[in-house]
């Protein structure tokens, strides 16, 4: 269930999803797969980007002040179980 913001030294409240970004994440062969969606919260958004592995992994990376916020976007993680 998509709760709280995904950076763990934040862990926001999700309230509505008009600030920040959802990523979906697909995991496993069609038509098997598995969805699941993780938020960052605006101010996390500010300061994180999401990293997402071929293997399905997610995890925060810091973003470089030059990018900008980006919009939100899916992702299929090739075979991932």
């Amino acid at each position: 269930m998509l709760d709280r913001c995904y950076n763990p030294a934040c862990r926001q409240e999700l309230h509505y999803l008009r600030e920040g970004r959802v990523v979906r994440v697909m995991r496993g062969p069609d038509p098997e797969a598995r969805i699941e969606h993780f938020w960052l919260c605006g101010v996390c958004m500010q300061n994180y980007d999401f990293l997402l592995a071929r293997d399905g992994a997610v995890a925060l990376k810091p973003r470089t002040r030059k990018e900008p916020a980006p919009w939100p976007v899916s992702h299929r993680a090739p075979n991932a179980a």
